[in-house]
C-alpha cells in the first residue's frame, strides 16, 4: 500500500532533520540574573542599539521574541521541505503500487494465455500426428491395393494366353475334322486334337470320359468318333470363349475398381495434406504467440520483482523520516512552549 505521510491535501509531506532550541531558551532565561553583554548577542546593530538603553530584563524579553519569530520561520520553511518530500513519497509508493498490482493481473492474465496456447499447441501436434499417420496408412493401402491389382492383371494375361491358344487350338482341330476322312486329314486331325490337348489350361482339366475319348481317337484316328470328338472340341470351344469373355469382363471391372479406389485415397491424401499444412501454420502462429507471451510474462515478473524492491526501500525511508519529523516537531513545540511561558513570566507583573 502507499505510504502516507499526513502531507497537505495538494499531496502530503515527508520527514526531516531534528534539532533543538529549547536549550538556547533556557540559557537566555538565566540572564534575568545577570547582565547580558550586548557584543555577546547576534542581534544585529539596531537590537543592539535598543538593548543599550533597556534593562536587561526587556533585553531578555527581544532575544526570546527573535528566537520566537526565527523559530516560526524556520518552521514554515521546512515544513515547505517536508510537504514536497511527503508529496513525492506518496506519489511515488502510488504509483508503484498501481504498478504492482497491473503487474499481478497482467501477470494472471498471460498465464492463462500461456496454459491455453500450451494446451492449443499439444492439441494441434496430435491431430498433426493423426494426420500424419492417416496418410502413411493410406500410402500403404494404396500400395497393398496395387500390388494385388498388379498380380490378379498378371495372373489374367496367363489365364486369357492360354485360353486363347488353347480356343485357337480348337478352331483348327474343329476345322479339320469337319473337312473330311481321308488318311491324311485323320492324321492332321489327330495332331490338332493332341494340340488342343497340350494347350488345355490346368485349370480347365477334361472330364475323365471326354480325356479317354479324345486319347482313343489321338491314337487310333478312328472315323466314327471324329463325330464325338468334334462335339467335344464344340462345347470346350464354347466354354472357352465363354470363360475368355466373362474373364475379360470382370477384369475390366477389376481394374476401374482399383483406379476409383486409387482416386478416393489420393483425394484423401490431398485433403489430408492440406488440413495438415494448415494445421502446421496454425500450430506455428500459435507457437510465436506462446513465446511472445512467455516473454512478456517474464519481463513483467521481472519488473513487477524490481518494483516491489523499491516500494519496499522507498517505503521504509519515507517512514523513516516521517519518525525524524515527528521527533523534531515534537522537540520545536515544546521549545516554543518554554520560550512562550518565559515571556509570559518575564512580561507579567
Amino acid at each position: 500500500r502507499p505510504v502516507a505521510l499526513g502531507a497537505p491535501r495538494s499531496c502530503r509531506r515527508p520527514p526531516a532533520m531534528q534539532f533543538s532550541r529549547l536549550a538556547a531558551a533556557l540559557s537566555s532565561v538565566v540572564l534575568l540574573s545577570a547582565p547580558v553583554a550586548t557584543d555577546a548577542l547576534t542581534l544585529g546593530r539596531g537590537a543592539a542599539q535598543r538593548a543599550a538603553v533597556r534593562s536587561p530584563v526587556e533585553r531578555v524579553v527581544v532575544l526570546l521574541k527573535d528566537m520566537q519569530e526565527k523559530l516560526a520561520m524556520d518552521e514554515k520553511e521546512e515544513q515547505k521541505v517536508y510537504d514536497k518530500y511527503a508529496c513525492w513519497c506518496e506519489k511515488t509508493t502510488a504509483r508503484k503500487a498501481d504498478a504492482i498490482t497491473e503487474a499481478t493481473t497482467d501477470l494472471r492474465a498471460f498465464g492463462q494465455t500461456i496454459l491455453s496456447l500450451k494446451g492449443n499447441v499439444a492439441t494441434l501436434a496430435a491431430e498433426i500426428q493423426g494426420l500424419e499417420a492417416d496418410m502413411r496408412q493410406n500410402g500403404e493401402e494404396q500400395a497393398q491395393a496395387t500390388s494385388i491389382r498388379q498380380k490378379e492383371n498378371i495372373a489374367f494375361a496367363a489365364d486369357t494366353t492360354e485360353l486363347k491358344e488353347a480356343i485357337s487350338a480348337m478352331e483348327k482341330a474343329v476345322t479339320v475334322l469337319g473337312q473330311g476322312s481321308s488318311s491324311l486329314l485323320q492324321a492332321s486331325a489327330r495332331d490338332k486334337v493332341a494340340a488342343v490337348v497340350s494347350a488345355l489350361p490346368a485349370s480347365k482339366a477334361l472330364r475323365p470320359r471326354q480325356l479317354a475319348l479324345l486319347s482313343e481317337y489321338m491314337r487310333s484316328g478312328y472315323a466314327p468318333q471324329s463325330m464325338t470328338v468334334q462335339g467335344i472340341l464344340k462345347d470346350m470351344y464354347e466354354t472357352f470363349t465363354s470363360d475368355l469373355e466373362s474373364s475379360t469382363q470382370a477384369e475390366a471391372t477389376a481394374n476401374a475398381n482399383f483406379e476409383d479406389f486409387i482416386a478416393a485415397k489420393a483425394e484423401e491424401v490431398q485433403a489430408e495434406e492440406k488440413d495438415k499444412m494448415e494445421k502446421e501454420g496454425t500450430k506455428a502462429e500459435s507457437e510465436q504467440r506462446l513465446a511472445d507471451t512467455q516473454a512478456m510474462y517474464d519481463d513483467t515478473a521481472e519488473q513487477k520483482k524490481a518494483d516491489i524492491a523499491f516500494f519496499d526501500e522507498t517505503k521504509a525511508a519515507c517512514l523513516a523520516k516521517h519518525e525524524a519529523w515527528t521527533t523534531r516537531s515534537n522537540l520545536r513545540e515544546e521549545e516554543m512552549s518554554g520560550i512562550a511561558k518565559a515571556l509570559d513570566i518575564l512580561t507579567s507583573d
